[in-house]
């Protein structure tokens, strides 16, 4: 899967970031400061498109595309820093937050204009489908902004006006409005509606997805944000609290290494146990934590059982990630079937 998603972003790299570039991006020399307000395009519209190049091009399954935007829309919800620092923010600050320490991080915020960039480009292309009954996607405006056949190697830059004006030309709107709001203001919540508008929704499954198995494996994590509010090391050390979930309730912060879980040794195991039998409140959870030369004991009010991203299908609207995602080009039984008309 991992595989799936490099290749498909360093691909969509060569028109978004190559061949077109932010003009503020364009210096003369290493003397000159890149300022990078629009790396919610260079690098969220990228990733936006990793995601519908790998399922298209059957890198992906549609299941592994709909576990990889649960875990980053509830990811991108997360970051309890969006009460006070707009993402516009995040990608002037890009320089220093790519190597920032990960304590505090969900405070803080990070480089968020990746995951958030694929929820805004996800509410682009379900308006632009919506506005046109079907007729146009954010593939046309692909095309036509980076569609151009240069011949020979070279750099276009682009503003943050030059990409209102093309989704103006396929689909007439608000994009200016829309989009300076997305990135500039502060907003509580992820906007999650693109996702809501493609027929889907985020719910909570009692065991991680493939997607959130290959976060883990690949940063050596476990992730138990969705529930009790906690990302952990592998072995037990803490890098991260959500505010204003269980764990930062009960007074735990990063930093700090949780040695034992209900009265035994800490193992990852007994940890995913006990958070799992917290369900209605079957089993309370007490996590015995290291602090420096301190060791306490915490309960923490929660009674929620494992929380894991998914994503359920609303049918009450129509299903429009699965036209997002779709092949542009025949399968092998499609067009042997054609041929045979």
């Amino acid at each position: 899967m991992l595989e799936g998603l490099l290749l498909s972003h360093e691909f969509a790299h060569s028109w978004n970031g190559k061949y077109r570039h932010p003009a503020d991006m364009v210096t003369p020399d290493f003397q000159q400061s890149k300022r990078t307000r629009l790396l919610w395009v260079y690098e969220g519209l990228t990733h936006y498109l990793t995601v519908v190049l790998a399922t298209r091009s059957g890198l992906w399954t549609q299941e592994q595309c709909q576990n990889f935007l649960a875990v980053i829309a509830t990811g991108v919800q997360n970051q309890r820093g969006r009460v006070w620092r707009p993402l516009e923010d995040t990608t002037v600050g890009a320089q220093f937050l790519f190597q920032a320490r990960g304590d505090w991080a969900s405070w803080r915020r990070g480089v968020d204009f990746y995951a958030e960039g694929v929820l805004i480009w996800l509410e682009v292309d379900t308006l632009i489908r919506q506005k046109t009954q079907g007729r146009r996607s954010l593939d046309d405006f692909c095309r036509r902004f980076f569609g151009e056949k240069i011949g020979t190697a070279r750099v276009v830059p682009y503003t943050f006006e030059d990409i209102v004006a093309e989704l103006n030309s396929i689909a007439p709107s608000e994009w200016k409005s829309l989009l300076t709001e997305r990135v500039t203001s502060i907003a509580p919540q992820a906007p999650l509606g693109g996702l809501e508008q493609s027929g889907w929704r985020i719910i909570y499954a009692d065991a991680p997805s493939e997607a959130q198995k290959m976060f883990e494996k690949i940063f050596k994590t476990i992730n138990l944000t969705a529930s009790i509010g906690i990302l952990f090391r592998e072995d037990g050390s803490i890098i991260d609290i959500i505010p204003d979930k269980a764990a930062h309730r009960a007074g735990i912060g990063p930093a700090m290494k949780v040695v034992a879980v209900n009265s035994r040794r800490w193992s990852s195991e007994r940890l995913l146990d006990a958070v799992a039998a917290t369900k209605d409140g079957k089993q309370p959870l007490e996590l015995l934590v290291e602090n420096g030369d301190f060791f306490t004991s915490y309960h923490l009010d929660y009674q929620e059982g494992a929380k894991f991203p998914r994503l359920e299908r609303d049918s009450s609207r129509v299903d429009v990630l699965a036209q997002i995602i779709k092949p542009l080009t025949l399968t092998k039984g499609e067009a042997k079937s054609l041929d045979s008309q």
